[in-house]
């Protein structure tokens, strides 16, 4: 299929339009993210500290079931499942059986293994053990 010059140029613009300017509602988080300051950062700095260890502690509590590479700086773990289920077919079993949701690894082209993606950088604290909680729960029930 061929797309018209026309067609391409206006897609162009807009890409263009989307990467220069951030929109009005992202700019006035942006001034009112400096005017909170630092202090504001570092308490939530520290929550996610504090979710991130949690998050890992359990998923440590599963053993040799999982491997959870060093993950520097992101707010989700690439957890290596020990299993011959394909990660599609283990993240549906999660939600389906478990209530909890990761992605699987194929999205980001890990073909290979199973693995899934864990988020939890926008977690409260709560919410987070809870989540993982359900998780835990299902790949030791499931794998």
């Amino acid at each position: 299929m061929v797309i018209p010059a026309h067609l391409l140029d206006a897609v162009r613009k807009t890409q263009d339009t989307i990467l220069i300017c951030p929109p009005v509602v992202s700019q006035y988080a942006a001034v009112g993210a400096m005017t909170a300051g630092r202090a504001y950062c570092e308490r939530h700095k520290r929550t996610i500290e504090d979710v991130r260890g949690m998050v890992l502690e359990a998923l440590r509590g599963l053993g040799g079931m999982v491997r959870v590479p060093p993950a520097d700086g992101a707010f989700y773990f690439l957890v290596r499942v020990e299993t011959k289920k394909s990660a599609m077919e283990l993240v549906e079993a999660l939600v389906r059986e478990f209530g909890v949701a990761a992605i699987p690894g194929d999205t980001f082209g890990i073909e290979d293994r199973c693995v899934l993606r864990v988020s939890y950088g926008a977690l409260e604290k709560d919410t987070a053990a809870e989540g993982v909680g359900r998780l835990v729960r299902g790949l030791r029930a499931l794998v």
